[in-house]
């Protein structure tokens, strides 16, 4: 309000009393309204998704839920990107996308991906990573050490913990990534051990600390933290079985739900779904499994973005589930983000249409994904919206570039890691 006062005073000084000048302040007032009033704010953001949402074909809604994988790498020349109708929501990078150990090369590789969609005014898509630490790091020639988390847990103090986790999500961010998809956020047991490994960070008790401090730590910044898996894992590999937990439904809180329901900004971080079954609410993959996301929601309070584990894998395909089966199955569970490994998904996207074209209810539910989806890239900074033209929109033609200063921060957090981590060796 201190502005548009201002400037009412400097158009008195300018015009004087010259009755012919008029000045409509009706609209400075709403738009700076909307930038002082979150709930203005909010509600106009709403109304933007709405009509994005309805502005979009039914294969460009499914293509925005597709977390897929890149068809190049950040040492190539050309890097075959769908477009159009469907642009993906996002893509997920392995570590031979991203075998690089100059920055510079991989920050334009991030950019060049989402340019290619902003500069034809498309939605950009995220880019997400698995970084979990230890073995589970495609980072390794750019980045400095990780432990994994059980060397975390065993040697960081939780402020230290907190601390190396931070420094890592700066970097991640940095680089262009959006989404991390870490921590696995489960509980070591018996049953779990010989697959997870050094995975998780322990007990229940180590897992609600370390935990916490990795996730907190990373909302911090603007990148997205995925906890993954719910309900767990067995020690059954889902890449290539029947992953099946058998336990009465006090144990599965003690166990499996806990350690989700008791995350601080529960709903400032996602959660990825596995394949295991969790036989006591139903025989299905969990990812795919309408009852046991109602149970996961029910008994954690969970609002924010569901993603399912990888749904090429062997664990699906053998319980019954071919991949165009498990993506129908995943949007009547109401996932909002679909992971498939593949880069050749328009044959998919096609089929899977043809079958819901006519049910309003999986649109319904293919919408509130996608509007779900929108609310975040907005958040993140992948979207924006404008407030200050005649009729505020939504923006898509964001262009990002390599910057000197942008590298001078990476290599400052790399620093500090590394500094951390060899403090705790």
């Amino acid at each position: 309000m201190k502005k548009i006062v201002v400037l009412l005073f400097s158009l008195f000084l300018f015009f004087g009393c010259n009755p012919v000048i008029t000045v409509n302040i009706e609209p400075l007032i709403q738009k700076q309204n909307a930038k002082q009033n979150p709930v203005n704010y909010q509600s106009l953001k709403n109304d933007l998704i709405e009509k994005q949402i309805e502005s979009m074909t039914l294969e460009s809604k499914i293509a925005q839920m597709l977390l897929i994988s890149v068809d190049g790498t950040s040492n190539s020349e050309n890097v075959y990107l769908y477009k159009d109708d469907y642009a993906p929501g996002g893509f997920l990078l392995f570590r031979y996308n991203v075998d690089s150990a100059e920055y510079k090369a991989i920050k334009n590789f991030t950019d060049y991906i989402k340019n290619e969609y902003t500069s034809l005014n498309q939605i950009s898509p995220y880019v997400a990573i698995d970084h979990e630490g230890g073995d589970v790091n495609r980072l390794q020639k750019v980045m400095p050490h990780l432990p994994s988390q059980q060397y975390i847990a065993e040697h960081f103090s939780i402020a230290d913990a907190g601390a190396i986790y931070y420094y890592h999500a700066k970097m991640l961010e940095k680089l262009g990534i959006n989404v991390n998809l870490a921590p696995v956020n489960e509980i070591k047991t018996a049953e779990n051990l010989e697959f997870l490994v050094n995975r998780s960070f322990g007990d229940n008790k180590k897992v609600y600390e370390y935990g916490n401090a990795e996730i907190w730590n990373i909302i911090r910044t603007s990148v997205l933290t995925v906890q993954k898996h719910f309900p767990g894992n067995t020690n059954e590999d889902t890449h290539t079985g029947r992953s099946v937990i058998n336990s009465s439904l006090d144990v599965i809180q003690d166990l499996y739900i806990a350690p989700f329901r008791d995350v601080r900004n529960l709903n400032q971080s996602a959660v990825m779904m596995s394949h295991t079954v969790l036989e006591v609410v139903e025989s299905k993959p969990s990812c795919i499994s309408d009852k046991t996301i109602s149970f996961f929601k029910d008994n954690t309070g969970f609002g924010g973005l569901l993603f399912t584990d990888d749904l090429t894998m062997d664990a699906l395909i053998k319980d019954g589930y071919p991949m165009k089966r498990a993506i129908l199955e995943a949007i009547k569970s109401g996932v909002d983000v679909i992971m498939l490994s593949v880069t050749n998904y328009i044959r998919i996207v096609d089929s899977v249409i043809n079958d819901i074209k006519e049910d309003n209810e999986l649109i319904k539910k293919v919408d509130r994904a996608v509007e779900r989806i929108l609310n975040w890239k907005i958040d993140c900074g992948l979207v924006g919206i404008d407030l200050f033209s005649e009729t505020p929109s939504l923006v898509f033609d964001k262009q990002i570039k390599y910057t000197e200063e942008d590298e001078d921060s990476f290599n400052d957090y790399y620093e500090k890691a590394e500094n951390l981590w060899l403090n705790n060796r």
